[in-house]
């Protein structure tokens, strides 16, 4: 048997102070650790930005002497005026397809989202029918 007296049951609103003082700083508790999360997710972005930022820039200094290489490649067969002439007619050749392609892709989705609208503004009316 239990020989320990039984403690008087404590007041409910004591209990009450207790339990809204628990809860704040469970509450400020959790609050620091969202804020040290937050924190140090920002720091990895940050850091991740910088990362991809630099490998964005040593790309295009690779495609600048990806393209440098391929003008002294075909100078090897022409002479180096000429196979630069070449390889630059080459890339606005290219750079002209993408950005045609491009514009016709934009152009598209701009009439398909016209379209939308339209749609969207003879439903709207529908709803509003006017009395002529």
């Amino acid at each position: 048997m239990d020989e320990r007296p039984e403690a008087a049951p404590e007041p409910t609103g004591e209990l009450l102070r207790r339990l809204a003082a628990d809860l704040g700083a469970l509450v400020r508790l959790y609050g620091r650790a969202v804020r040290e999360h937050l924190q140090g997710m920002a720091r990895d972005v940050a850091t991740a930005v910088l990362m991809i930022g630099a490998a964005l820039i040593l790309g295009i200094f690779a495609l600048g002497l990806a393209v440098a290489l391929v003008v002294l490649v075909v100078a090897i067969w022409l002479p180096a005026w000429l196979a630069t002439l070449l390889v630059l007619a080459a890339l606005v050749i290219a750079m002209a397809v993408l950005v045609f392609v491009g514009v016709r892709r934009v152009r598209r989705r701009r009439q398909a989202w016209a379209a939308k609208v339209a749609e969207e503004i003879r439903w709207l009316r529908s709803l509003f029918p006017s009395e002529n």
